[in-house]
């Protein structure tokens, strides 16, 4: 039967060593390559933890107080990244990324959970916390966990993370208290936000979602997706033009 362990006590202690942040729960998806200065502002602030969907941590995040999270996006490379995660003394990792998803990476439960087993799983013997792979919130994210809960049956996982983008704070609230009850486990939403056009929509439930997050015992990190200048279309986006938060950024980062 599939092991998950119940670590919830002393997050901080695993996210926020030498963090400056008041809030180790929250957490940014880091979509920008090109800005990689703008960190920088996210500095001193609620945010005690960054993933940019890689496995080393760069060098902007230096001097920043910001704990790096290694994530294994894909098949990719998998071999070098448990050295890679001792080798920088990482203390928790995120799994695949939307392995349900074609367009991502893309892998069937049966050789995720192989793969799982023999290039992740033995970093739990060196006090790693291992988080689950992240599927989306499309229809196949949910059987997709299911079929790799099934299969990676010698798995001990710490928590589980979820993906969800959609419009309207309940249902939100909805799909994150159903993948609570499905899968009885602490829950990472390693990416969230608000896909609607209209700012104040935006801006509302961003506020109504980091308050919700914050008071579950059982949330133990979120990651607003994402931490990116401006661009056309875009209203989830954290930061302005200039590479300075928003009003959307002063929220989640909570410095207004």
């Amino acid at each position: 039967m599939f092991n998950f362990t119940f670590t919830i006590s002393c997050v901080a202690l695993a996210l926020a060593s030498g963090s400056f942040a008041a809030n180790a729960k929250r957490g940014l998806a880091f979509a920008d390559s090109d800005n990689t200065g703008d960190i920088t502002v996210a500095k001193n602030t609620q945010v005690s933890w960054v993933y940019d969907w890689g496995s080393t941590a760069p060098n902007y995040l230096k001097n920043t107080g910001i704990t790096y999270i290694p994530m294994q996006w894909g098949e990719g490379n998998v071999k070098n990244f448990m050295a890679a995660v001792q080798a920088q003394g990482a203390k928790t990792v995120l799994g695949f990324n939307e392995p349900d998803l074609s367009s991502q990476s893309n892998i069937e439960p049966m050789a995720a959970a192989s793969t799982w087993m023999q290039y992740i799983q033995p970093l739990k013997a060196n006090g790693v916390r291992l988080g689950s792979p992240a599927v989306s919130n499309a229809p196949s994210g949910t059987p997709w966990l299911s079929q790799f809960f099934g299969n990676c049956t010698g798995c001990t996982i710490d928590f589980v993370a979820l993906h969800w983008y959609g419009d309207g704070l309940d249902n939100f609230k909805n799909y994150v208290e159903s993948f609570h009850e499905k899968f009885s486990s602490p829950l990472w939403v390693t990416e969230f936000a608000s896909t609607s056009s209209n700012v104040t929509e935006v801006e509302d439930f961003c506020t109504g979602a980091i308050a919700y997050l914050d008071g579950l015992d059982w949330i133990e990190g979120y990651a607003w997706f994402a931490f990116y200048r401006q661009e056309s279309g875009s209203y989830y986006n954290l930061l302005g033009a200039s590479g300075q938060p928003n009003a959307l950024g002063d929220i989640y980062l909570g410095t207004n």
